[in-house]
């Protein structure tokens, strides 16, 4: 039975969680603990992974961590969000307490491979998943394979620059992440707040306290000014995707968190910045929407890292 099991681990600045699955892409047993340092995280993993494999080794381990992080080494490189977390070499570590083939990805291409082997069956070779998240990343499966770059930076969409002006994020005021992320949907309404405005529920907080998360729920309860700024957003994000059909081609991209929470209040919009921007024969080829995967993303991405090891380990 164990030889059939795959183990995950996902690694958070807050949170650390193991899963166990199967090749199936169904998760079958997970638990979580707050993260520590990287001696005690990772012995706690790989205590929690024995536990519910039942005593015996998995067929693999798949690592999904924020970066920046070396897939080819297996190596964490001190990602901002796990301080003390300097060139941990966790699949080592990882390989020589459970005697199993283990591989670690940055969390935007493990939830990419997640999403194209058991969101979309491996029924399409071009595929972008991107994140939606707190920040913005994007994984990129190009002819069925994940492309990682020399530097494992492949996919930074967030990175680019939209406008010389607007919220900050990845380091850069106007980014596709400052303009785009989840974080960065509270943002806009502060800048459309601090200007004059219609009344808006989101006036019952002040400048400080506003979140995204008060921005879409806003905006899903029918708040028009709310509304107004998910459609600023979603402007953004499809002028975002517009870059990445137009270079790459895609068959798909499917959206992250912002997209689950928001639905067509923020797709809608997406798709038709893409139409707009984008060569008109490369968007017909692309469909934009959310994950096929929805919630379960996030739960299924280092087990799909641990089929892709149990797969290259023959």
């Amino acid at each position: 039975m164990s030889e059939a099991l795959l183990l995950g681990f996902d690694i958070g600045g807050t949170k650390s969680a193991a899963i166990v699955g199967d090749f199936e892409g169904r998760a079958l047993a997970r638990e979580e603990f707050a993260t520590g340092g990287p001696d005690e995280t990772i012995s706690h993993l790989v205590e929690i992974g024995r536990s519910l494999c039942g005593g015996e080794g998995p067929a693999a381990c798949g690592i999904a961590c924020g970066g920046p992080l070396s897939s080819r080494s297996g190596t964490i490189l001190s990602p901002p969000n796990l301080p003390g977390w300097d060139r941990i070499q966790i699949v080592a570590m990882v390989r020589e307490a459970l005697g199993v083939p283990a591989a670690l990805e940055n969390n935007a291409n493990a939830a990419a491979v997640a999403e194209w082997r058991w969101g979309l069956n491996c029924e399409l070779d071009d595929v972008i998943y991107l994140t939606c998240g707190t920040g913005q990343g994007a994984g990129l499966v190009l002819g069925g394979r994940l492309l990682r770059g020399k530097q494992d930076l492949a996919g930074e969409i967030g990175h680019v620059r939209l406008r010389e002006t607007g919220p900050v994020g990845y380091y850069k005021a106007g980014s596709v992440e400052g303009l785009t992320s989840g974080r960065a949907l509270g943002e806009l309404a502060k800048l459309r707040l601090a200007e004059e405005h219609p009344e808006t529920h989101l006036d019952q907080f002040s400048l400080d306290e506003i979140t995204g998360k008060q921005v879409s729920a806003a905006a899903i309860d029918g708040d028009e000014f709310a509304r107004a700024i998910v459609r600023e957003q979603a402007d953004y994000l499809g002028c975002a995707c517009a870059i990445l059909i137009d270079i790459l081609n895609p068959q798909r991209i499917s959206l992250g968190m912002t997209a689950r929470q928001l639905g067509p209040l923020l797709i809608d919009g997406v798709r038709e910045a893409a139409k707009r921007e984008s060569l008109p024969a490369a968007y017909e080829a692309c469909t934009i929407d959310q994950a096929a995967l929805g919630d379960q993303i996030e739960v299924l991405r280092s087990l799909a890292i641990a089929h892709d090891a149990a797969e290259q380990a023959g």
